[in-house]
């Protein structure tokens, strides 16, 4: 019997009345596990196994899949699961880590951003920010942070007044002067470098008390969403 610290990613129907979960866990990243009987009416189970919850799940194995015996819900997060623009956003990174995440990866600063993420943003109302503070740090986490300071091209170092560039193919920053030599890029400007400077330096809690205007935030959304495509 394995005792599991889990955040419920997804569900799906199997058989009559059994259910696979997908879990993302502290003690062996991605697990998939069969809960029996579990869509019966009688069943208390999946209560404490339902999606965006944090629950202490114990898994019997064997052979094939691993069968979970028994939850306990740690941390239901109401206020992403009565959100519905939260609870869209979580589920899109749910759904980032199933395909992405190969099963027994253990990864603990993973595991413990994505459970700071999720009790923050159920009681925050800059979701924008922290959900696209969360994404950037996951890129980092997995090695993939993009190079801001100078130009992919040319290696001279980026200052305040030169025209900058984000080439998604490079993962990196390019300059105005050698911007000719790309394709693909999108326009950067300070606020948006200072800002991922901002996610990869602090943790969650203190990155949820920033300023910063909705343009930018949405100019950096675009690039997230580009730079996901490309490398994952």
């Amino acid at each position: 019997m394995q005792k599991l610290t889990a955040i419920i990613l997804s569900s799906r129907d199997i058989n009559e009345y059994d259910r696979l979960y997908i879990m993302y866990t502290l003690e062996q990243g991605l697990v998939k596990a069969v809960a029996k009987g579990v869509r019966k009416s009688t069943a208390k189970l999946a209560g404490h196994l339902e999606p965006a919850t944090l629950s202490e799940v114990y898994v019997a194995r064997s052979k094939g899949l691993g069968q979970i015996t028994g939850a306990i819900t740690l941390d239901s997060f109401e206020g992403v699961k009565n959100d519905f623009e939260k609870l869209d956003e979580v589920l899109k990174i749910f759904r980032f880590f199933a395909r992405n995440f190969a099963e027994g990866e253990k990864d603990e600063k993973i595991f413990n951003l994505l459970c700071d993420f999720l009790k923050i943003v159920s009681g925050s109302k800059r979701e924008k920010l922290l959900t696209l503070a969360f994404w950037w740090k996951l890129f980092d986490f997995l090695g993939q942070r993009p190079e801001v300071m100078k130009c992919v091209n040319c290696q001279k170092k980026m200052t305040e007044k030169s025209k900058k560039f984000f080439s998604v193919e490079k993962g990196r920053v390019v300059c105005g002067d050698c911007g000719l030599n790309f394709s693909g890029l999108a326009p950067i400007n300070n606020n948006q470098i200072k800002l991922l400077r901002i996610f990869w330096g602090n943790p969650l809690a203190k990155i949820v008390k920033v300023k910063v205007e909705e343009r930018e935030l949405k100019g950096l959304g675009r690039i997230r969403e580009s730079f996901e495509r490309y490398n994952f």
